[in-house]
């Protein structure tokens, strides 16, 4: 598949940025910190392989996450479309035709965060499982993405 590699368990997306340097910074323990102050910084845009620019990076998805493109075209209408997928290339096509006065739409990953059982009380009173259901947390785009040309952790000064 062009643009990502499959690794038992995850999926592996490649692209870049388009940031600015004040978006970074370290932490006490010297780990490269990337906080864009909005979507339009975090977004990563496809490309086909891993790339050697400052602001390359990839992008993982775990088993049993998907992209989410948040579609405000379709609110407004008062229709829903298609806004989840599997493939990043495919979300980041969505979103470049649903975000808020011409912008790429936000794209987030949704991840499982645990069950919530479903029961019902049976004639005795007691508790019965009828069920689970799966608990979603979001994970923005900028959270889960790795600069592959960047340093890990801060140079050290001479």
């Amino acid at each position: 598949m062009q643009g990502s590699a499959h690794i038992r368990g995850m999926e592996i997306f490649y692209g870049h940025v388009r940031t600015l340097e004040m978006f970074f910074s370290y932490d006490p323990d010297g780990k490269l910190l990337f906080k864009p102050f909005n979507d339009a910084y975090g977004t990563v845009h496809p490309d086909i392989g891993p790339g050697t620019g400052k602001d390359d990076v990839e992008l993982v998805l775990n088993d049993g996450e998907y992209f989410h493109v948040w579609d405000t075209t379709m609110f407004r209408i008062g229709e829903r479309s298609e806004v989840n997928f599997l493939h990043y290339r495919d979300a980041y096509r969505k979103a470049l035709t649903c975000g808020e006065q011409g912008s790429i739409a936000r794209i987030t990953i949704v991840a499982p965060d645990g069950y919530t059982d479903v029961t019902a009380l049976a004639a005795d009173g007691t508790t019965v499982v009828m069920g689970r259901n799966t608990k979603w947390r979001t994970i923005s785009i900028p959270e889960r993405i790795r600069f592959l040309n960047r340093p890990a952790t801060q140079a050290e000064t001479a």
